[in-house]
């Protein structure tokens, strides 16, 4: 045996530095993927999940953006609606949403038992049709006309019907107030036309965020507004009933024919022309004669989709040259160009 092969072998202290410094990097190779792994983890949860997603509808005006959680949009969208199939003027509706902001801070206050004890009861004498629609949502206060009174012998209107018929009452020196509605009168002047049941004092701090959402919820701003929406617990895609509120919102401004809708599921889509819409149809701006500035039915019918998207399931709506995506919350330029008409679709692609 070689002489070599009977000495000890002796560890130098050049020998323990480098494995100590692999032992290092070893260690901190280990916890660079795991925090890497983790940091990863929470990436796709986050994402998959959307857990910092914050559900909203805004229009940007300058540089302030003004916001309003979905189920807000979704009732200024009905009373947008609701001025435009009535030709009126877009101040009425910029009325409406700021005395609703003020009254129920646009939200729905039907009573959900009382409308369904409503229900079973007129069904019985009702056609099924009639009888399968949808009550009118109450977007405003009861009370009467004094700010303060607690029973009034006149109570205000609270749903939009209700709400511009009074309008329209008013404006031609038949409502309930002395004063006569309108478009020119202040929201505080208008209030008290109205016979509003809060002090009119109080409706003019809605009027800036209720303008920026009327505008464009009445097609007089094309891509005003867009919706970030949650793909967490998405309502079942609902083509039929969206159909069926878009007729029953619109029922002047769209004929019978405008409306067409496709396959069904995620499957289906829905196709709204705008071909017929009388081009003076719909809401106008009478204090900017020299502009003629009036709503464009194109865009009415495509940002009312983007509103009640979170209600039936709506994926995508394309208008113009524009379409907007529920995963992305954006109106973005797109090749294909529908002049004509409005395609909302319920697959996510």
């Amino acid at each position: 045996m070689s002489p070599r092969a009977d000495r000890p072998i002796t560890v130098t202290r050049k020998v323990h530095r480098r494995r100590r410094r692999a032992r290092a990097v070893m260690a901190i190779t280990v916890v660079a993927a795991v925090v890497a792994a983790t940091g990863y983890g929470a990436w796709q949860f986050i994402e998959e999940n959307e857990y910092l997603l914050d559900e909203r509808c805004q229009v940007t005006v300058g540089e302030t953006e003004h916001r309003l959680t979905p189920a807000q949009t979704y009732s200024a969208a009905h009373l947008a609606a609701g001025a435009a199939d009535r030709n009126m003027p877009v101040q009425a509706a910029i009325d409406a949403l700021a005395m609703s902001l003020q009254e129920t801070e646009l939200e729905n206050r039907a009573d959900p038992e009382e409308t369904a004890d409503e229900n079973a009861e007129g069904a019985e004498e009702a056609s099924e049709e009639e009888a399968a629609e949808v009550p009118a949502p109450i977007l405003f206060a009861a009370g009467g006309a004094q700010w303060d009174a607690v029973d009034a012998s006149n109570p205000t209107p609270r749903t939009a019907d209700e709400f511009y018929q009074e309008l329209s009452n008013s404006s031609r020196g038949d409502g309930t107030s002395e004063t006569e509605w309108s478009a020119e009168l202040d929201l505080d002047e208008a209030a008290e036309a109205l016979s509003r049941p809060h002090n009119s004092s109080f409706y003019p701090q809605h009027e800036e965020l209720a303008r920026a959402f009327a505008r464009p919820l009445t097609g007089m701003q094309p891509l005003g507004m867009t919706c970030q929406l949650s793909q967490i617990d998405v309502p079942g895609p609902d083509a039929e009933g969206l159909s069926e509120e878009l007729r029953s919102t619109l029922p002047n401004l769209l004929g019978e024919e405008s409306i067409a809708v496709e396959g069904s599921g995620e499957n289906g889509s829905l196709s709204v022309s705008v071909a017929e819409v009388d081009p003076e149809a719909g809401v106008h701006d009478p204090v900017n004669e020299d502009s003629a500035e009036r709503g464009d039915a194109l865009w009415l019918v495509a940002q009312w989709a983007v509103a009640v998207a979170e209600t039936y399931g709506v994926q995508s709506v394309h208008a113009g040259t524009h379409e907007w995506q529920r995963d992305t919350g954006r109106w973005e330029r797109v090749d294909e160009a529908s002049d004509d008409s409005v395609e909302i679709g319920f697959s996510r692609d």
